[in-house]
């Protein structure tokens, strides 16, 4: 009697359905919640900054004297986005780590040597 008991525990605490163990809606979304960066991906708070549409191929130039701004490459032509909070200052440094790429087209003149980042 006890073990018939155990086994119809077990079965009600074993997950169903495509998650395994996920809840529903963020197994249908592949499992990765919300508003969170695929890795290697742009950072969404990055993404955001790029205005309704993010490039197929987006650029960012960073300054590395300041992470509370960044060059952001929007229809052919550098765009300076400034006033970023403390997590967008952090996705900054972040994006200081990755390898630099070269601009598609010439950088502003800063008057110092900009990152750039070119986001998969």
């Amino acid at each position: 009697m006890l073990v018939p008991a155990l086994l119809t525990l077990a079965a009600l605490a074993t997950p169903q359905g495509h998650g395994h163990g996920m809840p529903p809606g963020l197994a249908k979304k592949g499992g990765m919640p919300p508003g969170l960066a695929k890795k290697g991906g742009l950072p969404p708070g990055l993404a955001k900054k790029f205005g309704p549409r993010v490039p197929e191929r987006p650029y960012i130039a960073i300054d590395p004297r300041h992470q509370d701004r960044a060059y952001f490459l929007i229809d052919g032509r550098w765009e300076l986005r400034t006033g970023f909070s403390l997590s967008l200052q952090a996705e900054v440094r972040d994006s200081l780590q990755r390898p630099a790429a070269p601009p598609p087209i010439p950088l502003p003149r800063v008057g110092v040597d900009l990152h750039v980042v070119l986001f998969n």
